[in-house]
This record gives structure tokens, C-alpha cells and sequence, in this order.
């Protein structure tokens, strides 16, 4: 499933690093916008996986082991994914970037909320990662 448009017009949003937290509403709601459509072409049963750059750098952050090249996937739960989220929605409401290492560029925050939504919106347990 490629929803590239959600991301890039989300990114686009995003004009502080880290973003506000304004910044960030508007832009889970382009994604919104986005997924909730695009779940309904989609089949029942539903597992998602990914090489995503940017994703496997932040599922790091949420203590994950990205798989090297030959290694079976990794897995990204919701619940981590939220806690990634926390973490941005706490960059953006004042916590020193000293206090958390979590990247808050306009992309690396457009993609947790465009992962954030798809795991809410589509009801999915968490993501698969690939080696990049």
C-alpha cells in the first residue's frame, strides 16, 4: 500500500523541527483524510509491512532491533508507535531535544503520524520491518 501523497502533504504542514503541536493536528488530519478512503479498497485481512528509511530509524528510537539484510522482519506494535507519538506530541508541547533524541524533522514526524493513523484508523496490531 503506497500512500505517499498522506506523507509529503503532511511533511508539508510540518514547518518546525520539532513541529507544533497545531502543526501537528493539521497534519493527522490530512492523513486522516488519506487512509480512512483507502482502507476500503483494501482486503479484511490486513498485515502490513515496510523498508521505510524513516520508520525503521524511528522504530530505533522505540528500542526496536531493525533486521539487517537476511534477517526476518521485525515487528512494530501500535503501542510503540503511540509511545513514539507521546514522545513527538511531548517535543512539540516544550520538551527540550536534549531530553529526547527522537528525530522531529518535518518527515520523520510526518511519517509516525501517517503510521500513528493507519494503525488507528485500520485497526492493525502493529507493522512489519524489513531490512532497508
Amino acid at each position: 500500500v503506497r500512500i505517499p501523497l498522506a506523507r509529503s502533504a503532511a511533511a508539508a504542514l510540518l514547518r518546525h523541527a520539532p513541529p507544533t503541536a497545531l502543526e501537528i493536528e493539521r497534519a493527522t488530519e490530512v492523513v486522516e483524510d488519506a487512509v480512512m478512503p483507502a482502507r476500503a479498497r483494501l482486503p479484511a485481512a490486513l498485515q502490513l509491512a515496510t523498508a521505510d528509511a524513516r520508520l525503521l530509524a524511528l522504530a530505533g528510537h522505540a528500542g526496536v532491533r531493525v533486521p539487517a539484510a537476511g534477517e526476518p522482519p521485525a515487528w512494530l506494535p501500535t503501542a510503540a508507535i503511540e509511545q513514539l507519538f507521546n514522545r513527538l506530541a511531548a517535543l512539540a508541547e516544550g520538551r527540550p531535544a536534549a531530553q529526547d533524541a527522537l528525530p522531529a524533522d518535518a518527515d520523520s514526524a510526518a511519517t509516525l503520524v501517517l503510521v500513528r493513523e493507519l494503525m488507528h484508523h485500520w485497526a492493525l496490531p502493529g507493522i512489519g520491518l524489513l531490512a532497508g
